[in-house]
């Protein structure tokens, strides 16, 4: 049954990722050493406005591609944008994006691409607008504030910063129901900057002068659950389309969700499917040794030690990229005592070590392939560019001797036990993420990021499960699990 499901969800999803372009032409290059996508309407001629959309801290032009889906579809050319240090951008963002240098690096990058679009002769080089989210969205406001012939911009959970005004030209500001307080008064806060009595929902204002300004709180919506919101895509849309004199039908090109929903499909297919891949390539072993047994409590005990020692350990690994070297380190901190407390999780005995050692590759890479082909395509730049190829190596070191931890405190248990013993570590580890971030050992862009954690730690524990199931080594475990926790935390976080 299981298979069943994960064929229909691989069909969905690969349709889903097939047809997202359809209406629509898209072409990438490099201007200046920033990437830049350019997207329009098949057959589009000149004339069209254009709008440059921003991705934020530890994200890419990937993530942002709803938004180009559902504007070209409106009748706009749009410029998708990779910031220094992230996606496909090798160069280095000062400060993580902190202070006068990473501002002064992310607006150059941004008027790269709004020269870029202004150039494509399909482009009405006078009806320009801006959207950006997070990081990318404090960097559309100051970026608009400084060039009036920004004609409108759309800024998504900005944060809390000054905006002047008589700021940016057409201001729209969305934040999520579910984010941080701070998101949100921000976007609030920032129409009243402007009109004292505002309240979110309403518009202030007259679009024709500029001077338009409007707060949206979209409900159920977290930090990156806005960039997905059907609403969020609505109010866009309308705002360039008052802005610039324009008239579309509400839900017209609305594409919030394909491209990422698709991108789950596959993943969810690359879950169901693990077990009966893993079976067929290294099948059970003829013989047992006896696994060395530590008992649950003592296990728990075991995995709560680790967390705790690892948040204060968190600084010890300094990698070029924002945030990756307390992650990783943490995770190894956890791996080295959990392996204490284990001693080892000892080896199945009777299978052919060449058929395990060839099938725990191929595993490692239908991992990495079933990450980050519907990553690449839906959500995520998956491909290491810089020095993200050797820091993954480092970081895939780390994670995997969080998995054979893991493993090791797990052998010898019935299913049950060890799917308990596994979910309690991966709980510590959310529970101890959080508290780095109170103690202030780690930024607190961990919080935001840490669903994204939480995701991978859900799909290590099914691929670790189904490998348990057939016996396979602790080590092949660690390999798989290590890799695939190991890919994202390498290729999202911001080059520094």
């Amino acid at each position: 049954m299981a298979v069943v499901v994960a064929v229909a969800c691989a069909i969905a999803g690969g349709a889903g990722l097939a047809t997202a372009d359809r209406g629509i032409e898209r072409r990438a290059t490099v201007v200046d050493g920033v990437p830049v996508e350019t997207v329009r309407p098949v057959g589009a001629g000149g004339g069209l406005p254009g709008v440059v959309v921003v991705h934020g801290l530890a994200a890419s032009r990937q993530l942002m591609r709803g938004f180009a889906d559902t504007l070209a579809r409106r009748g706009y050319a749009v410029a998708l944008v990779d910031l220094a240090g992230h996606g496909a951008s090798t160069r280095r963002l000062p400060g993580a994006g902190e202070g006068s240098a990473a501002d002064a690096r992310l607006d150059r990058d941004l008027d790269v691409a709004v020269r870029h679009l202004r150039a494509m002769p399909w482009v009405d080089g006078g009806r320009l607008g801006l959207v950006g989210h997070s990081l990318g969205a404090a960097a559309v406001i100051r970026y608009a504030t400084a060039h009036p012939l920004v004609g409108a911009t759309v800024a998504i959970s900005q944060g809390q910063m000054g905006v002047p005004a008589s700021g940016p030209r057409d201001l729209l500001l969305i934040a999520g129901g579910l984010e941080f307080a701070g998101y949100r008064d921000g976007a609030v806060g920032a129409l009243r900057d402007a009109y004292p009595q505002g309240r979110p929902g309403v518009t202030y204002g007259d679009p024709r002068a500029g001077t338009a300004r409007r707060a949206v709180i979209v409900g159920g919506a977290e930090h990156v659950g806005v960039l997905f919101s059907p609403r969020t895509h609505r109010e866009a849309g309308a705002w360039f389309d008052a802005a610039f004199g324009r008239h579309s039908a509400p839900d017209a090109g609305v594409r919030a969700v394909q491209r990422a929903g698709s991108a789950m499909l596959l993943y969810l297919a690359a879950m169901l499917s693990f077990a009966a891949i893993a079976s067929a390539l290294l099948g059970r072993p003829s013989g047992d040794r006896p696994a060395r047994r530590l008992s649950s409590k003592r296990a728990a005990a075991a995995a709560t030690a680790a967390v705790v020692v690892a948040v204060p350990a968190m600084g010890i690994l300094r990698l070029p990229l924002a945030v990756s070297g307390p992650l990783a380190g943490f995770f190894g901190v956890i791996g080295v005592v959990t392996l204490a407390f284990a001693r080892g999780p000892g080896s199945p005995g009777g299978r052919p070590a060449r058929r395990t050692i060839v099938g725990a590759a191929i595993l490692g890479v239908l991992t990495v392939a079933s990450f980050a082909v519907p990553a690449q395509l839906g959500w995520a730049h998956a491909v290491p560019v810089g020095p993200r190829a050797w820091v993954l190596v480092l970081i895939a070191l780390c994670t995997a001797l969080y998995c054979f931890g893991v493993e090791a405190m797990c052998a010898g248990h019935g299913r049950l036990v060890a799917m308990g013993i596994h979910a309690w570590t991966a709980m510590g580890v959310l529970a101890g993420l959080c508290l780095a971030v109170l103690l202030g050992v780690v930024s607190s862009f961990v919080l935001l990021v840490s669903p994204l954690i939480a995701g991978l730690l859900v799909w290590q524990g099914v691929q670790a499960a189904a490998l348990r199931a057939i016996q396979a080594p602790a080590w092949v475990t660690a390999v798989v699990g290590g890799v695939l926790l190991a890919w994202p935390i390498a290729i999202t976080m911001p080059i520094t």
